[in-house]
């Protein structure tokens, strides 16, 4: 096992420079990278010890804040951008055999 994880993430650029928070996509390969870690950690030989429990608890936490931030961007990207748009038709139809009224 490595002696020394590194837990936290640097900012990328998206952050950084106030752009936004990470993409879904980067934040699945922070996933995978920290999947990787803890797989690392979990079958090595210091596993049982205090640090390497400390080590692989910290990753466990680590992978679950990512995987809520890849929740929320994938639900912020479904929903719509402009949220003044309004939800109903512009106008509605109102007709009475061959006329058709329309009420804006």
């Amino acid at each position: 096992m490595p002696s020394t994880i590194a837990i936290g993430a640097s900012p990328t650029p998206a952050t950084a420079y106030g752009g936004g928070g990470p993409s879904a996509t980067s934040l699945q390969a922070q996933l995978q990278r920290y999947q990787q870690q803890l797989s690392d950690c979990v079958n090595c030989a210091s596993a049982k010890t205090p640090q390497g429990k400390a080590d692989i608890q910290a990753i466990s936490a680590r992978i679950s804040e990512v995987k809520q931030s890849i929740a929320q961007a994938e639900q912020a990207a479904a929903k719509p951008t402009d949220a003044s748009a309004p939800t109903s038709p512009p106008f509605q139809f109102s007709g009475v055999g061959n006329v058709i009224n329309v009420f804006v």
